[in-house]
């Protein structure tokens, strides 16, 4: 734990007010960044994060000032109505350590474990709903010019109502290059577009990359390879690397051969996952063409 337990009751009595719930539950911690689950005093689920500086030579420049980086944000997507009620609050730690944020807790699973139930009981049906769900919300944002910047499994939120996106504090904006909040250098390395590891390696730390929405939907297919198949979709069977040997080949394009990774054969699911694999980002479909295409899939088979 980066914060001291008093600073984080004094967060928590701030957000949330004095009668918040006493046993707020730590739900993720790294690289800088702790999520904590927290109750108010009338018993409403919320997110609480609290981002301070990293060490880790891997972790993102300035990662302190990512709770605001994403409630500014959150505030734009809200504004705009293309991600409504989750931000609920936000502000900075004495001297500058760090900087929290508060979020409405979603109900829901996330897309590993819905498609890790998948995997022990197979639905096509299901399966092609999943992904249509989240490539949607994907294509809802590049629609409207934005980009979410590090998707993954764990960022999918899948429930009766659809699939909400998660964490955008790398998200990046229309007309993003001169207005970047942060330095972006990529997010999760597993989701990363080989144009994007080719860059990430050939320039210096302090340089910002563009999300494109062609390196985005690599990402989107390559959550869903790893969603369906539960494993990661670059070649090598070994993917206890340093990082950059990983973004070197992840640089090559290679994926995985589906034939050894497949929990079970859907061909025409098969066929959009991997038409988003493509090396050459034109020859990738959009955001949307995928979520369309889900969705027909999902309305035709069986099971």
């Amino acid at each position: 734990m980066t914060v001291p337990y008093s600073q984080l009751t004094q967060i928590l009595a701030t957000a949330l007010g004095e009668g918040f719930g006493r046993h707020p539950e730590l739900i993720m911690e790294r690289r800088g960044t702790e999520l904590w689950r927290a109750a108010s005093a009338g018993g409403s689920q919320f997110a609480v994060k609290i981002t301070t500086a990293c060490s880790d030579p891997q972790g993102h420049v300035d990662s302190e000032h990512l709770a605001l980086v994403e409630a500014e944000l959150l505030r734009g997507l809200a504004e705009e109505r293309i991600v409504t009620g989750l931000y609920g609050g936000h502000g900075a730690l004495p001297e500058g350590a760090g900087s929290w944020l508060v979020l409405r807790w979603l109900s829901g699973r996330t897309a590993d474990v819905a498609f890790a139930d998948l995997r022990r009981a197979p639905s096509n049906r299901l399966a092609a709903g999943y992904a249509a769900r989240m490539a949607g919300a994907v294509a809802d944002l590049h629609d409207r010019g934005w980009r979410h910047g590090d998707l993954q499994e764990v960022h999918f939120m899948l429930n009766a109502q659809g699939a909400r996106l998660l964490d955008f504090a790398m998200t990046q904006r229309p007309r993003d290059v001169d207005s970047a909040l942060v330095v972006y250098r990529g997010a999760y390395d597993w989701f990363m577009s080989p144009e994007l590891a080719a860059q990430r390696l050939s320039t210096p730390k302090t340089q910002h990359l563009t999300v494109t929405p062609a390196s985005e939907v690599w990402s989107l297919c390559a959550v869903l390879y790893a969603c369906w198949t539960g494993l990661y979709p670059i070649s090598s069977v070994d993917t206890m690397q340093s990082t950059p040997e990983l973004r070197a080949e992840l640089a090559e394009g290679k994926v995985r051969d589906l034939d050894i990774a497949r929990p079970w054969r859907f061909p025409e699911f098969e066929a959009l996952v991997m038409s988003g694999l493509q090396l050459d980002p034109g020859r990738r479909p959009t955001a949307r063409d995928l979520a369309q295409g889900f969705e027909k899939l999902a309305s035709r088979v069986k099971g």
